[in-house]
């Protein structure tokens, strides 16, 4: 027991004289807690919703203030058309879009059934469920105020107010159409840093770092050498999940294949640059699977991969946009579900482009900061 106590004694030392594992020990679990009670959310509010209203009259005025009451929806767009509704669903400006017709008043005063057009981002079918639950509790609240002044004066019962619901992109609501583009941003970002921090941490560890530093390379031309062939490496695994999806379960490709593959190599080309920015900071690879760890936790919570951006609290969709997951599955999505082009999808592509150029900067300015220590 003495010999035992004694080994363990040491290596406890050994976790206390690390300089990183032991902060990495306290922050992973706090910011899983975090992650978990904040961002897991899936009770929606704040809905963006686009709305064409032709009558502009009581019954429209009632339902609009139905459907924003206790934060259910947020009116993101008036339209001026009913085409208009539908596009600012596919640009992502809004999530529900409602049509409602001219002459609503006069259609419930005569006892006539009133069709109001929904459509629905279906891309998530957890959201797409949720929403059209929402409309219909808005719409039945209103059915009710109408039918009951209609039951007192002995007249017909005949819901008022219908609605015909269109779910978009995805209207079998099948959850693998969903999941597959979150699935390679996930897989992306896992398979990315973490084989580029342990291949130049396991490099430093065996002491072949010093022959690299001791040739004629310089830093950035060392770290652009360390990821190109791990770009080849990812690209190919992001194409045959791609592929996989699409012939195994079915997921569509409705925009572009080259608009498509361009979001991969940006996301491919930043996340290999994180990798090696991580390695930097790791000095054992146990550190190095830490650290990527700690950057791969933000992407499966706050990417809209799994859980909708729209649930969380306002801040955690403010950090939302320091993950770059997040453009990247927007663009997958886009392209994948809703077939949209470069017009709407181009702030995600930018975003994609500063996130790699800025820590391929970071990565080689904190790479040549090792060098020259």
């Amino acid at each position: 027991m003495n010999r035992i106590l004694a080994l363990a004694e040491k290596e406890f030392l050994q976790i206390r004289r690390d300089h990183v594992l032991p902060r990495l020990i306290v922050l992973l679990p706090s910011l899983m807690l975090l992650l978990f009670g904040y961002a897991i959310n899936f009770t929606l509010k704040g809905i963006p919703l686009a709305v064409y209203d032709a009558s502009q009259d009581r019954v429209s005025q009632t339902l609009l203030q139905e459907l924003t009451r206790e934060d259910r929806f947020h009116l993101a767009l008036q339209a001026k058309t009913p085409e208009e509704v539908v596009r600012a669903v596919d640009r992502g400006q809004a999530r529900v879009g409602l049509v409602v017709p001219a002459g609503a008043l006069e259609k419930v005063r005569r006892g006539e059934s009133l069709s109001l057009e929904v459509y629905v981002d279906g891309t998530d079918p957890n959201f797409a469920f949720q929403a059209q639950a929402a409309l219909r509790k808005a719409i039945q609240e209103v059915n009710a105020r109408i039918l009951l002044g209609r039951a007192l004066a002995g007249e017909s019962v005949l819901p008022p107010l219908s609605p015909s619901l269109h779910t978009l992109y995805n209207p079998e609501n099948k959850t693998a159409w969903f999941m597959i583009p979150g699935i390679i941003g996930l897989v992306l970002t896992m398979f990315t840093v973490l084989l580029t921090a342990l291949s130049i941490v396991r490099e430093a560890e065996s002491r072949m770092m010093e022959s690299l530093l001791a040739s004629p390379l310089r830093p950035h031309e060392m770290v652009l050498g360390k990821v190109l062939p791990y770009l080849f490496i990812a690209f190919g695994v992001a194409l045959l999940v791609l592929a996989l999806g699409h012939w195994v379960f079915g997921v569509p490709v409705r925009g572009s294949l080259a608009l498509l593959l361009l979001a991969m190599f940006l996301f491919v080309l930043g996340s290999l640059a994180a990798g090696v920015l991580i390695s930097t900071l790791a000095r054992t690879q146990v550190q190095a699977v830490f650290g990527t760890y700690a950057y791969a936790f933000p992407t499966i919570f706050l990417s809209g991969f799994v859980f909708p951006i729209d649930g969380m609290p306002r801040l955690f969709q403010l950090l939302s946009y320091l993950v770059p997951a997040r453009y990247l599955i927007e663009v997958l999505r886009g392209v994948m579900l809703k077939g949209v082009g470069l017009g709407v999808l181009w702030p995600h592509l930018l975003a994609l482009a500063l996130f790699s150029g800025l820590v391929l900067f970071l990565a080689s300015a904190r790479f040549q900061r090792q060098v020259a220590v």
